[in-house]
């Protein structure tokens, strides 16, 4: 009997030779490969395929062939000629003779399988019998249908494929390619024989119900290409088979596969018992009530608005951990604001959260750090898995599925939320909402989890945007969330309760509790959808921060000068990287021990950096005696209050926003200590009563247009908002103090309540009006960017899909930034990167600064130095290359970091 044609064609090429096998791998083959993951990845009794098959009124088997069927038709592109001539496998019966070169950058195989579908689809539509019984009508509604469930396949790198013109894309086949993949179309079909219900396929509602869940279809398409094209599982075979005995070992295949990468079954939550049992100690009452609010499995949204200290996190680990005994979340998501945070937060969660399952040595749940420099997190090393090596690429543009998702696999920011448990920036889990590579593969992760979300205050109003259309995205998912604050306003509560209130189809309910510590509870469906639970606070977070306004930099400078003289450590946070070197220089020239004195900015590599953060945890940690913080001067912008859990005995501020001030205020006298400025574990404080000493300008109750640019330019530049400055000092000169938690609401509504902006005089209404406007452009900049769900997993989503390695676009920032990769010259006159490091030369060199105001004016590489650097590190073609000992203007010094030069006196 003659072998079917299709076996003449090669999927993938290349076998690695660890691997074994042959040099390549038949195309069935490996269709049928992705197919079988898939199959074993969507089985009928896993919770995910129930869900999908109930939401779609199917049965889960039915769903599962079906899936299954189009997963094998994933690469059908790649039976045109064109993309065969790529590589020439030996012994080849017959050369490619195609009248069109592969293009890789617009015509790719996944581009190409549209095309054979379409030409196809009248043959497989005749094997379907009972076709024949409904009209044309119906029938064209099916043929939709069935184009929206291979779109999910075709869409197997990471985003929608395009349409193109039948003529054009015939040019890269030949005829005997067409009958190829029709003959294995033929066979797949008979082979999964899937169970198509043809009576929902021909339904245009049932057409819109798979468009919701095609997004989770497309993230399975991704995931189980990128499992079959594991060579470790999958190994090449080039000799003819026939299929059915093909299936049955790659379905074996499959199952081992899942198995090994933690994605066959759920881990399962273990019971969860009581705060003192799982934390070893009592819990405050937030955490109390975190452990006895009733719960169900119903989609919730928790916002728990406490101090710092309160114990917020332990509460979102005991709700996280109630929700999956109540089977309503498999895992959970921890997203921060920042890497430094989220690195914090992975050591604390690494320690316990194995306590939140069922001790399993043969499934062993998985965490994982998700941001950009977490290869540099020694903890998380220890836990990455390994990955298998990649495939050849066949041409530019065009990466092979192991390429592309080991790439993904070994990069945490897109394995961590498949992972059942992740610790990262809250951006990784935004790029759900927006038109981005593999944002499929992020949504998928995202079922089942709980979205734990910390300092949600930080968000501005494009942030603040997306972060509603995920939660919106997440509860039609099912999902629950969790959102952690100690400083937002009852204007961003309510907007965050209406997501679950689903007040579009019904009558407004407004939040009631005004209350500050407040835990509130909203229930999707519920008769009674709102808890609010007005909370008690532990003695030892509640504190009270006398605030005292200083007006001029030099009685700054002479109250440091004083704190120093008397044995105690400061730390003065100013709002520019500007003012920051400023009062740097100008302390190093009073202080009698210069190098007591420590400069912390956004504008210093990592490698500094990191030494800089240890330097200040050293000095103002919480271990930290008397002896390290005598005399110890800090000069630091904001990256101190957002990333370092540091203690100052005095503490200085630029004014700023007043929930950036409490920020601050929080590190001064953090830790309880004695008298010498020893850590005490329990007993009062035995320092002097903290007071805030307010960097600002001169009280004026009629301010002028200037009362803030006047002698205060820079933190104008910051915070483009003078009138809500002015209503902060406003506040506080009232309050005379920063009392927590009992004036929290006070001090936030005073600001930024509904009512506050009629406050702020005149002088200053036309800056805020021009900045309100600006923050609606923000926010209708993020709405523009969001994908529309409801076109399905489709280019009409949205206008603009992206590389997932271009900026990532989930934060606004008026100012461009530019990564910088400063170089030295070497022994032998090369360039090499300015730390020397084994692993990550390049990224512990590279610092982000404005494009327009330093980036544009760097001294610049000729082209053969920029070629040679680029040879030598292929990483650093997506960065600026500076020689800091060659510029003129601008320079790098590890205690200052990048500035300008510094005009020299003459003489």
């Amino acid at each position: 009997m003659e072998e079917p044609a299709y076996f003449l064609y090669w999927g993938k090429a290349h076998q690695a030779p660890q691997h074994g096998g042959d040099d390549y791998h038949l195309l069935p083959y490996h269709s049928l490969d992705v197919a079988a993951v898939g199959q074993q990845f969507l089985h009928p009794e896993k919770p995910l395929t129930c869900e999908l098959a109930a939401f779609l009124n199917i049965t889960p088997s039915q769903l599962n062939r079906l899936f299954t069927f189009a997963l094998a038709l994933h690469d059908l592109g790649k039976f045109s000629s064109a993309f065969q001539a790529l590589y020439q496998p030996p012994g080849a019966f017959w050369l490619p003779n195609c009248r069109r070169t592969y293009d890789g950058s617009m015509y790719r195989h996944d581009r190409l399988g549209l095309f054979f579908w379409e030409v196809l689809k009248d043959s497989f539509y005749s094997e379907l019998s009972d076709l024949t019984q409904y009209c044309e009508n119906e029938q064209d509604q099916l043929d939709q249908t069935l184009l929206m469930m291979l779109h999910c396949v075709f869409g197997h790198h990471g985003q929608p494929v395009e349409n193109a013109a039948m003529v054009t894309m015939k040019k890269f086949t030949e005829p005997h390619n067409l009958d190829a993949a029709g003959h294995f179309v033929h066979d797949a079909y008979h082979l999964i024989q899937p169970d198509i219900p043809l009576e929902r396929l021909i339904d245009q509602v049932w057409g819109s119900r798979l468009a919701q869940v095609s997004w989770q279809l497309a993230g399975i398409a991704v995931l189980a290409d990128w499992i079959g094209s594991n060579q470790v599982y999958f190994q090449y075979q080039c000799q003819p088979k026939p299929l059915c005995d093909y299936w049955h070992e790659a379905q074996a295949a499959a199952t081992e596969a899942l198995k090994m990468f933690g994605l066959s079954q759920n881990s399962r939550p273990a019971p969860f018992q009581s705060v003192e049992a799982h934390f070893h100690f009592q819990p405050t009452p937030l955490q109390q009530w975190a452990e006895e609010v009733p719960l169900d499995d119903a989609p919730q949204l928790f916002v728990l608005e406490d101090v710092t200290g309160s114990g917020k996190t332990e509460a979102a680990l005991v709700l996280t951990h109630r929700l999956m005994s109540a089977n309503a979340a498999d895992g959970f998501y921890f997203g921060l604001p920042t890497m430094a945070t989220s690195n914090a937060m992975f050591d604390r969660i690494v320690d316990y959260y194995q306590q939140m399952f069922v001790a399993d040595q043969d499934n062993i749940p998985s965490i994982v750090l998700a941001h950009a420099a977490r290869e540099m997190n020694e903890r998380f090393q220890q836990a990455t898995l390994e990955s298998g090596p990649r495939d050849t690429n066949y041409a530019e543009m065009d990466r092979s599925a192991t390429a592309q998702c080991s790439q993904w696999l070994a990069d945490s920011r897109k394995k961590a939320l498949l992972a059942p448990v992740g610790v990262g920036t809250i951006d990784q889990a935004l790029l759900a909402v927006l038109p981005r590579r593999h944002q499929s593969l992020r949504l998928l992760g995202l079922h089942r989890k709980v979205l734990i979300f910390d300092e949600i205050h930080t968000a501005d109003d494009y942030m603040f945007e997306l972060l509603e259309a995920l939660l919106r995205l997440h509860l039609h998912q099912g999902g629950s969330a969790i959102l952690l604050t100690a400083t937002l306003s009852l204007k961003q509560r309510q907007r965050l309760a209406d997501i679950w209130l689903n007040t579009e189809s019904g009558p407004h309910l407004l939040l009631k509790q005004t209350h500050f510590p407040l835990a509130t509870q909203l229930i999707y469906g519920n008769p009674t959808p709102v808890r609010e639970q007005p909370l008690a606070s532990r003695a030892d977070v509640s504190r009270a921060v006398q605030v005292d306004f200083v007006h001029h930099e030099q009685v700054c400078i002479e109250r440091i000068v004083s704190a120093v003289e008397q044995g105690q450590c400061v730390v003065w946070v100013r709002n520019s990287v500007d003012d920051a070197l400023a009062g740097y220089r100008l302390l190093n020239t009073i202080l009698a021990r210069p190098d007591d004195c420590l400069l912390f900015h956004s504008r210093f590599i990592l490698n500094d950096r990191r030494r800089i953060e240890t330097q200040v945890l050293q000095w103002f940690g919480k271990k930290s005696t008397g002896l390290h913080r005598q005399g110890k001067v800090l000069i630091a912008t904001q990256v101190f209050q957002e990333s370092l859990d540091a203690d100052a005995d005095v503490m200085i501020s630029d004014l700023c926003p007043i929930d950036d001030l409490i920020q601050r205020a929080g590190r001064l006298h953090r830790h309880t200590r004695n008298e010498s400025g020893c850590y005490m574990a329990q007993g009062r404080d035995q320092r002097s009563a903290p007071i805030l000493y307010v960097h600002a300008p001169e009280w004026e109750d009629e301010p002028a247009k200037d009362w803030l640019s006047r002698n205060f330019r820079n933190t104008e530049f910051v915070y483009r908002s003078p009138g809500r400055l002015w209503l902060g000092q406003r506040i506080l000169r009232q309050l005379e103090a920063i009392r927590m938690p009992e004036q929290a609401r006070q001090l936030i509504e005073a600001v930024y309540g509904d009512t506050a902006t009629e406050s702020i005089p005149t002088s200053l209404q036309s800056q805020e009006e021009a900045l309100m406007g600006d923050e609606c452009a923000k926010a209708n900049r993020a709405w523009s960017q969001l994908i529309d769900f409801r076109y399905g997993y489709h280019t009409n989503s949205s206008q603009y899909w992206t590389e997932d390695h271009q900026e990532i676009g989930t934060r606004y920032s008026d100012v461009e930034m530019v990564s910088v990769l400063l170089l030295k010259q070497t022994e032998n006159g090369q360039f090499g990167p300015w730390v020397d490091d084994a692993q990550f030369a390049i990224a512990l060199s590279t610092v982000k600064v404005g494009k327009k105001k330093f980036a544009d004016h760097l001294v610049m590489l000729s082209e053969v130095q920029t070629d040679a650097v680029h040879r030598a590190y292929p990483t650093t073609k997506y960065l600026q290359l500076w020689m800091p000992e060659t510029d003129p203007l601008f320079t790098y010094d590890e205690t200052a970091g990048f500035c300008a030069q510094q005009k020299q006196e003459v003489r």
